[in-house]
């Protein structure tokens, strides 16, 4: 997730703000508290606000964070920070690198992963901006055409043997896929292998009661994402699993065995990563789609 014509990270959060002062969460038992946050040392202003999902990890599950964003998009953080922050400081077992519109991040982290022998598993995965909303594509290994319907999107994914999940789904504060959209993809020969039922982001917690209760309806597979743009973010939000491999969190989705969780994230865990997203999400990451975009024209012309 990341701005949409303005940064959803401001939109919204005032809206929240209050309420997360009189919320109590829960925290994995995993989790490690050092100051309120984990990567910046600055207490919050409130107390932890809710969380959802289990409390404590269950026995002979793995934990897994599969929408992570990197400085090959609109993230704040380079690959090896992530690598190395999740290997030391998490009790990740999978991460997927999600970038929007780029699987560069993705492809850098599972060989930077491999070749330091790090115990973290690195799933393929990019966040395709469709014509409405974002897209979460894992098990793919390259980009996609951006601004396509979501139809076209999905069946390219698809194509390219990979899974298709709702992100964030139903926010009105960033590019969500809303429910008319995603019934439609629903009831295709296409349709979606999960959705995201826990976003800890402001855009990920005011819409979290109504995919709560379409999924009630629906009985997709529950993912839990970061939507993380900054190291303070990995693993707030998480889906657990049977087993410790990525082979084994693919069985638990055909399974139906996955637990989505987390911790909301309060409004001074945005404000502390506000600016520096805010830069890469209007001024970086678009001029470098621009000029991808250029280029793509270009070669289209000589050929």
């Amino acid at each position: 997730m990341h701005a949409a014509g303005g940064s959803g990270i401001i939109e919204g959060a005032a809206a929240i703000g209050a309420a997360a002062g009189d919320c109590k969460g829960v925290l994995d038992c995993g989790a490690r508290k050092e100051g309120g946050l984990v990567s910046h040392g600055v207490a919050p202003l409130v107390p932890e606000p809710v969380s959802a999902g289990p409390a404590c990890r269950p026995a002979g599950h793995g934990k897994a964070d599969l929408h992570i964003h990197s400085t090959y998009s609109d993230g704040i953080d380079s690959i090896p920070k992530i690598l190395d922050y999740v290997e030391h400081r998490t009790d990740l077992d999978i991460i997927a690198i999600a970038d929007h519109d780029d699987v560069r991040g993705a492809h850098e982290a599972r060989e930077l992963a491999a070749r330091r022998g790090y115990r973290v598993q690195v799933i393929m995965g990019t966040e395709i901006t469709t014509r409405q909303g974002h897209l979460l594509a894992l098990f793919v290994e390259r980009d996609f055409p951006m601004l396509k319907s979501l139809r076209a999107s999905v069946d390219l994914v698809y194509e390219a043997g990979g899974l298709v999940i709702a992100p964030h789904p139903l926010c009105k504060l960033t590019a969500s896929i809303q429910e008319k959209a995603l019934l439609a993809v629903q009831a295709s020969p296409a349709p979606f292998h999960g959705l995201e039922t826990f976003n800890p982001s402001v855009a990920g917690r005011v819409s979290h009661t109504a995919v709560a209760a379409l999924n009630a309806r629906l009985g997709l597979p529950e993912f839990g994402g970061s939507d993380a743009h900054a190291l303070s973010m990995i693993g707030l939000g998480y889906t657990y699993f049977p087993g410790a491999t990525i082979a084994d969190l693919r069985a638990a989705l055909a399974a139906h065995t996955l637990i989505a969780g987390g911790r909301f994230m309060t409004f001074r865990d945005h404000a502390v990563i506000a600016a520096p997203n805010m830069w890469r999400s209007m001024v970086v990451s678009p001029a470098y789609k621009v000029q991808r975009a250029v280029r793509r024209s270009v070669r289209r012309a000589a050929s």
